[in-house]
């Protein structure tokens, strides 16, 4: 690749705890403007040459829906955040790109056999990779499973506070007394007045109780579930009591105001799945993702003893979660990349309760991606996420304009979105159902029936917002300038109706220096790796009830307080440890990772 232009990028840490090397011209005053669309008057702050931009394509010039490579990953040069968030860009347009001779005949790179389907969890917690072949559809599901640090349910209470939740014991629960000692749980029930009440076998009140964790806790607060009727309660060591009514564990389940789920799918690229596979075979060391053309070499002489061949390994190790709705739903289905996927389909008689009764194939619209990849430098990988323009309505966000001068964007309004019914809406961010236990099941939550909510993306651009009124303070409009600025000249530069012009990229997230994520609050930790570049992101298809200014994808992906922080694949990948390796130790093919 042709070396792009150099520019002028900032590093900026959340709640703008530092900007480096931006060179900020002062300005007196903050300007409020309210236009549609990104900024066209944003500060230029990261860009990329028409050149430079027309060479990621196969034919070296940009054509409309053409196929794009993928950035090197090997020869990443990580100098600024305008090289992580173009090799984002980069990603995000072979991802989608038309398949080429040489990856067989799928519609698409994201079908092709460079990349596994991840199966959501069996029964014992592990999953499968499927290699894709021509002609047969992907498969997709509406649950999302998101993890804490370790790697439990995540909770957030009505006061944005997270918290994980221990899986419900097969056996009756334990909790600890007044006197500190262990009492088996018959029933928990409300008392006349209201108050969660724990009865022994007897039917005697348990007083003062206290959870007994069956994990240490490592990263956020971990909390027991105990069934209270049809709801939860959630139960600390400390005896703190938390009801479902005041918010939900994870696993909740999105709708668009056009009635259509939203379908989830993991996959890996080929690099990821031989990388896992040698690793669990003992054949590489395992300590980090690879990020050297020694490890790329290594994982695909593995992948050449199993007769497979990976075109793209200078792509390195890739994950990739994303969301979907039904194109037959959209008035605009030509406006969004598509796929053929089998999803379940539901029996709606009750509008509380939905079960899976079957299955269809049909035309899947991709409005939400995460891309996380290992580069050069950075083994805790990059963490970039794109969301389609017509999702969400954004809340007031800053930016810089070519003068350096602080300006501020309202919020959108509207009704026009496809996951927001009134952008003004007071409540938004309110789920209305959840997954029952990690199954297809949806159940809703009351008072709500099963049904669309109005969603509001609270951090455009993935950067904490700076006072409205404090000119002086910029470095969240520094930030937000950056990906502005580079979305505009993508925009730009794509050709045509290219569909992936419909497509935002709302920022991306690593580490200083790839030092071991903290997941811990910004600038709490000087000795370890704090997130950076936009680093409170969110996609608000994925985190759509998750979003808050004191947590980063690492919050979640790391260990850290009681275990030091740490580059294993399995403290980054929720799924690296649960998934079975392509092959066993025998060379032969794994029975539990074929179809």
């Amino acid at each position: 690749m042709k070396k792009s232009t150099k520019v002028t990028a900032c590093i900026v840490i959340a709640f703008g705890l530092a900007v480096w090397g931006c060179g900020l011209k002062h300005s007196a005053s903050t300007t409020a403007i309210n236009i549609t669309g990104l900024p066209q008057d944003v500060l230029k702050s990261c860009t990329i040459t028409k050149d430079s931009f027309n060479y990621w394509f196969g034919s070296h010039k940009a054509t409309e829906n053409g196929f794009v490579t993928p950035a090197n990953s090997v020869t990443f040069p990580h100098n600024n955040n305008c090289d992580f968030y173009q090799w984002s860009e980069r990603m995000f347009l072979w991802i989608t790109s038309p398949n080429v001779p040489g990856h067989d005949t799928a519609q698409s790179i994201l079908e092709s056999p460079i990349f596994y389907n991840v199966s959501p969890p069996n029964a014992a917690g592990k999953r499968t990779l499927t290699a894709h072949q021509p002609g047969v559809p992907l498969r997709m599901s509406a649950s999302l499973e998101k993890d804490g640090p370790d790697r439990l349910p995540v909770f957030k209470d009505k006061t944005g506070k997270l918290f994980e939740v221990e899986i419900p014991q097969k056996t009756a629960a334990l909790i600890v007394n007044s006197d500190g000692k262990p009492v088996q749980v018959s029933v928990v029930k409300k008392s006349p007045a209201g108050a969660v009440q724990f009865l022994d076998k007897t039917g005697k009140e348990i007083p003062r109780p206290k959870a007994i964790l069956k994990h240490q806790v490592s990263g956020l607060p971990i909390v027991q579930r105990f069934a209270l009727g049809k709801q939860f309660v959630l139960l600390g060591a400390d005896g703190t009591e938390i009801q479902t009514e005041a918010g939900q564990a994870t696993g909740d389940v999105l709708m668009a105001q056009n009635k259509s789920l939203v379908y989830y799918l993991t996959l890996v690229n080929d690099v990821y799945a031989f990388f896992l596979s040698g690793v669990d075979n003992k054949q590489i060391n395992g300590s980090q993702f690879p990020t050297t053309a020694a490890a790329r070499d290594s994982i695909c002489a593995i992948a050449r003893a199993q007769h497979v061949t990976l075109p793209d390994s200078n792509a390195l190790a890739i994950e990739l979660k994303t969301s979907w709705v039904e194109a037959s739903t959209l008035a605009d289905p030509q406006n969004y990349f598509t796929i053929k996927a089998t999803i379940p389909v539901y029996n709606t008689t009750s509008d509380t309760l939905w079960t899976p009764k079957s299955e269809k194939t049909v035309t899947m619209a991709l409005v939400g991606i995460h891309i996380v990849g290992s580069v050069a430098g950075h083994p805790e990988m990059v963490w970039a996420t794109f969301e389609h323009q017509k999702n969400t309505p954004n809340a007031a966000y800053a930016y810089l304009d070519s003068t350096q001068a602080k300006k501020i964007v309202a919020q959108d309004t509207g009704t026009n979105w496809l996951f927001s019914k009134n952008a003004a809406d007071t409540a938004a961010n309110t789920s209305h159902m959840i997954n029952v236990n990690g199954s297809d099941t949806i159940a809703a939550i009351k008072p709500f029936t099963i049904s669309p909510s109005n969603t509001l993306q609270l951090m455009p651009w993935g950067s904490a917002m700076d006072s409205l009124t404090n000119p002086e303070n910029k470095s969240s409009a520094a930030s937000n300038s950056e990906v502005i600025s580079i979305n505009n000249t993508i925009k730009g530069f794509l050709v045509g109706n290219d569909v992936r012009k419909n497509y935002l990229f709302i920022g991306a997230t690593w580490t200083s220096g790839g030092a071991p994520p903290t997941g811990a609050s910004y600038g709490s930790d000087t000795t370890h790796g704090v997130a950076i570049g936009t680093s409170v992101l969110a996609n608000s298809t994925m985190e759509t009830y998750f979003q808050t200014p004191s947590h980063s994808c690492f919050t979640c992906h790391s260990h850290f307080h009681n275990f030091p922080p740490t580059l294993n694949p399995d403290t980054i990948s929720h799924v690296f440890a649960k998934i079975f390796p392509l092959y066993t130790n025998t060379g032969t093919s794994s029975k539990k990772s074929k179809k």
